[in-house]
């Protein structure tokens, strides 16, 4: 018989649990591409079992939880790019590996287009219309007034129409 896990290591597996896939989509949606999402995700949930004592519930979880992986994917995509531009010093771009252009389905559309936000209107359009937060709990998230978050979501929202307007004219000229 096994011995039962320490309090600690119960939380964090419900944590774990019970907040992956939102971790894991928000994690995607903030830029973390196909090929490190999963890398993302499980570097946030290492920084939630080394912080996971320090959390007093004063926030929603949720909240706490897209902080840390709102941190972890820009970290991760700064470390990337500073990665890829030491590699481009090094090889010249005939020696570049190209890549096939990936299909436009909904989700991957989406994503394109939220990262051609600026990051505050992305990160507001994100809680408060994916993630169906309230304007006054994405303002304590961000630390802005409420006004700020509904005008950041109105400009998102109308940003977000624009782009995918000229998306959609673009497909039907190339369909022509």
């Amino acid at each position: 018989m096994r011995a039962p896990a320490p309090a600690g290591v119960a939380e964090l597996a419900a944590v774990y649990r019970d907040h992956f896939d939102f971790v894991w989509r928000n994690a995607r949606r903030l830029g973390a591409a196909e090929d490190w999402v999963d890398d993302a995700t499980h570097e946030v949930f290492l920084v939630v079992a080394r912080r996971l004592d320090e959390f007093r519930y004063e926030a929603q979880l949720r909240t706490w939880l897209f902080a840390i992986t709102h941190r972890v994917v820009a970290r991760m995509g700064r470390d990337r790019f500073r990665r890829a531009d030491r590699l481009r010093q090094h090889l010249s771009e005939s020696t570049m590996p190209t890549r096939a252009e990936p299909s436009m389905d909904e989700e991957r559309t989406l994503r394109q287009l939220l990262l051609r936000l600026s990051e505050p209107k992305r990160v507001a359009f994100i809680l408060a219309e994916l993630e169906g937060m309230t304007s006054a709990e994405v303002a304590g998230y961000l630390g802005v007034p409420v006004g700020t978050v509904d005008t950041r979501l109105r400009a998102a929202r109308l940003e977000l129409r624009q782009l995918l307007a000229r998306e959609l004219d673009l497909e039907q000229e190339g369909a022509r």
